[in-house]
């Protein structure tokens, strides 16, 4: 009822939430939007040195422990740095005006909600994404928060099971961690102090790093959500293009002149067609911007799933129930997050497809020749797909997925 009744997209629950999750991360552009504060202690540089920090204590433990840790236990190591490398990356986005200008412009002008009043059809496609932004948000959540738990819940019970909480620890054993490091003046791989502390530290990490990637996974989701409704619009608006017929009142089969429109008519028709043309280089317009707002992290993300999928793999390939227990899960994770990114933004390619269909079908054959010249114009600018392409290198959608689900296994 509360989506129903909004004024603004900002009123919409899920952009609620969307809010939230970037405000978290100090990544809400506040000051253009004028809309609310930075959320306190939650400064990007403390998370830029946080991330960073994660890093580089990763390192030096795989400097210090790689001979003696046997690989099924430094793997996780491997991956947690990598994924301090794309959390670290994420922070610095929102140091761009190229981001908070996107997410301003998607606010404050591409967002359907500015378009739902138009025609019944706008107002349906509208209702329908809404729909699916605020089932696909509370999905993200859920997984995010599912993800994290395990991730810290799998080396507590690792410790349960190896006695580790008893009164007298096992000897030679240690204790393990979600994230490990080597510290300076701290043994927490022995010591159940250091241990309890520092367990609760790597669960603040991991719930930063969780952070990062649901929060700019939910923004593009959402971004390419809206942008496919604007064109499922675009397609509806050039596939119901009016005939003479109806240009003059009349219903399709009704007898008339519906071969040739009229002066007037063609006037009427020149202003629509602007109207189309306008409405598809906002959007062209929109994504570039997006392209070069988003495209570092969409590239460092589709390395790191290259890379991290290669270990995960080479982890698993034991096949022994400690190594499955570890990472498979993990791993599973990591492909539905490659999975779900990539065929969401080929919803883009797949839709803008349809375009160039869509214009050939319109009436063009009953336009003038000044018409006929603006839909030619208009059938060679929908020739390129609308896609996210970060850093004009390679097109995020399932072929690339493809390949490096391909290159890893």
């Amino acid at each position: 009822e509360n989506d129903l009744n909004a004024r603004h997209p900002m009123d919409l629950r899920y952009m609620k939430f969307i809010r939230l999750l970037l405000r978290l991360i100090d990544s809400w552009p506040h000051q253009l939007l004028r809309d609310s504060k930075p959320v306190p202690f939650r400064d990007s540089r403390y998370l830029f040195v946080e991330g960073a920090g994660v890093g580089v204590g990763g390192l030096f433990y795989v400097r210090t422990h790689y001979k003696e840790v046997p690989f099924l236990e430094i793997g996780q190591t491997y991956l947690t740095i990598f994924l301090s490398v794309v959390a670290t990356q994420r922070v610095t986005i929102a140091w761009f005006n190229s981001f908070r200008e996107v997410i301003m412009e998607f606010v404050l002008k591409v967002h359907l909600f500015h378009f739902k009043h138009k025609t019944k059809y706008t107002q349906n496609v509208y209702q329908r994404i809404c729909r699916l932004c605020s089932v696909f948000t509370a999905f993200i959540v859920v997984e995010i928060s599912v993800g994290v738990f395990l991730f810290n819940l799998m080396p507590l019970l690792n410790n349960y099971k190896k006695g580790m909480f008893n009164q007298e620890p096992p000897v030679g054993k240690v204790f393990e961690h979600s994230i490990n490091y080597s510290l300076p003046f701290v043994d927490c791989y022995t010591n159940l102090i250091a241990y309890i502390v520092m367990a609760v530290i790597n669960m603040v990490f991991s719930f930063d790093c969780g952070m990062f990637f649901s929060s700019f996974d939910v923004c593009i989701a959402v971004i390419v959500f809206h942008i496919w409704g604007h064109l499922k619009i675009l397609d509806h608006s050039l596939r119901t293009f009016p005939t003479p017929v109806q240009m003059r009142g009349h219903q399709s089969g009704e007898p008339g002149d519906d071969f040739m429109y009229t002066k007037e008519d063609n006037v009427k028709v020149a202003a629509m067609l602007k109207d189309i043309i306008e409405y598809h280089g906002m959007l062209m317009r929109f994504m570039t911007k997006t392209s070069k707002a988003f495209g570092p992290t969409l590239c460092l993300y589709y390395v790191f799933h290259q890379v991290s999928g290669c270990i995960l793999l080479l982890e698993c390939s034991s096949l022994d129930p400690e190594s499955l227990g570890r990472y498979a899960g993990l791993t599973v994770s990591l492909f539905q997050l490659l999975i779900q990114v990539s065929v969401i933004v080929e919803l883009l390619g797949t839709q803008s497809e349809t375009l160039k269909d869509a214009v050939y079908s319109m009436p063009w054959e009953c336009m003038d020749t000044s018409n006929r010249r603006t839909v030619l114009f208009l059938l060679h600018s929908v020739q390129e797909p609308i896609r996210l392409k970060p850093m004009g290198i390679v097109s995020v959608g399932v072929q690339t997925m493809a390949t490096i689900l391909k290159t890893s296994f």
